[in-house]
């Protein structure tokens, strides 16, 4: 267990580390409770999200799009909500077609996958949800250093614990989540959809911000 040390400010305030912040997907006005157990131990949990779309996480790669190709103004205001709009769908369409997949049986446990089976994972247990991968997102983890995939167990492992732990994307549809997690100076992130009544977690993409900018991109 990782443990971070804070200080109290002189109104009582704390400043979570930004690490824990960019783990957890937390952002201004979320909201936090703190658990004390009978040993006096303290706890914090999420309580209230705030939700945003998908699409806000790549607004600055969206304006730099843009801004390349000579908006400015009216135009890139315009232009940028078109963007946004159109990455915005994609996440329902991801989820619908993973859990498509799935049904199909066109998916895999994530320690099947063989760029992580490579890395002699042998798993014998599982957690309360069951973390499956189709073959998109196989194909995700293929390009995948080795540094980079020796992270991913780590963060399947605590999916299949509380995947709802994590930051929540808006869409009208599905329950769609992110984690982030850092290899080296990269962040990277994995995009997941709960389907809660059936304990099942399907992976829409996984890797680093500028590269699920250019999938989502090439889906939309």
């Amino acid at each position: 267990m990782e443990t971070y040390r804070v200080k109290v400010g002189t109104k009582g305030e704390i400043i979570l580390p930004k690490e824990l912040r960019e783990l957890f997907g937390l952002v201004e006005e979320d909201t936090l409770d703190l658990c004390v157990d009978s040993e006096g131990k303290v706890f914090v949990r999420t309580a209230e999200r705030s939700v945003r779309p998908l699409s806000d996480f790549f607004e600055d790669l969206i304006i730099s799009d843009l801004l390349a190709e000579g908006c400015n103004g009216d135009c890139l205001k315009n232009k940028l909500l078109e963007h946004k709009l159109k990455l915005s769908t994609v996440l329902d369409r991801l989820s619908e077609e993973a859990h498509r997949a799935h049904k199909n049986g066109q998916s895999i446990r994530w320690w099947e996958a063989q760029a992580l089976s490579s890395l002699g994972i042998h798993k014998t247990d599982r957690g309360q949800f069951n973390v499956m991968i189709t073959t998109r997102g196989v194909h995700d983890l293929v390009v995948l250093r080795k540094e980079e995939l020796k992270e991913i167990p780590a963060v399947f492992e605590c999916l299949e614990q509380d995947p709802f732990a994590f930051k929540r994307l808006r869409g009208p549809f599905y329950e769609t989540y992110r984690v982030s997690f850092r290899s080296g100076t990269k962040e990277h992130r994995v995009i997941y959809t709960v389907f809660s009544q059936e304990n099942l977690i399907v992976i829409l993409t996984v890797g680093a911000r500028e590269v699920i900018y250019d999938r989502l991109n090439g889906i939309a």
